[in-house]
């Protein structure tokens, strides 16, 4: 059995050398970029973190659809029903489907009744924003500077003038 040559061996460790340097390059197959995307998307999510740790979630007392059962005839005051008539669709679906699972109009009671369910469900959420002005301003010039940053690390930097990070 023949042993390879110094030459071969080093031809070898080359041309492994070359196919690892095009395999893995830097983000978006760029090179360089690599740190500076992940400075980005470190600043970005710091940035949504403090955004989002100041909103509050509340619930009001009526949703969009219990909300129209709720109000009386001159537009305000005190609920006119209760809310639990959102249910109803639901449980008559359900009687027909435990009568029999082919009845169409079952289904379709389901299906409505839990798409109204839903919707009653979002509808209730209200988001509040206590923040100062500057402290939101700030917070949203994190997230953008992050997101270009990413973008920018898609770049091909020798190409810039950008020295690879």
């Amino acid at each position: 059995m023949a042993h390879p040559s110094r030459q071969d061996i080093e031809q070898g460790i080359d041309s492994v050398q070359a196919m690892h340097e095009s395999l893995v390059r830097g983000a978006g197959g760029t090179p360089g970029g690599t740190g500076l995307f992940f400075a980005g998307m470190v600043l970005a999510a710091t940035g949504l973190w403090f955004f989002l740790s100041n909103v509050h979630v509340v619930t009001k007392d009526v949703g969009m659809l219990s909300g129209v059962f709720s109000r009386n005839a001159f537009g305000g005051g005190m609920p006119a029903m209760s809310t639990g008539i959102v249910f109803m669709p639901i449980f008559i679906g359900l009687v027909l489907l435990f009568y029999d699972a082919r009845m169409k109009w079952g289904w379709a009671l389901f299906y409505t009744g839990l798409a109204i369910i839903v919707i009653e469900i979002l509808s209730r959420i209200q988001f509040i924003l206590n923040i100062r002005t500057s402290n939101l301003l700030l917070m949203i010039g994190m997230v953008a500077a992050g997101i270009g940053m990413m973008l920018r690390s898609f770049r091909d930097a020798s190409q810039n003038g950008i020295k690879n990070a």
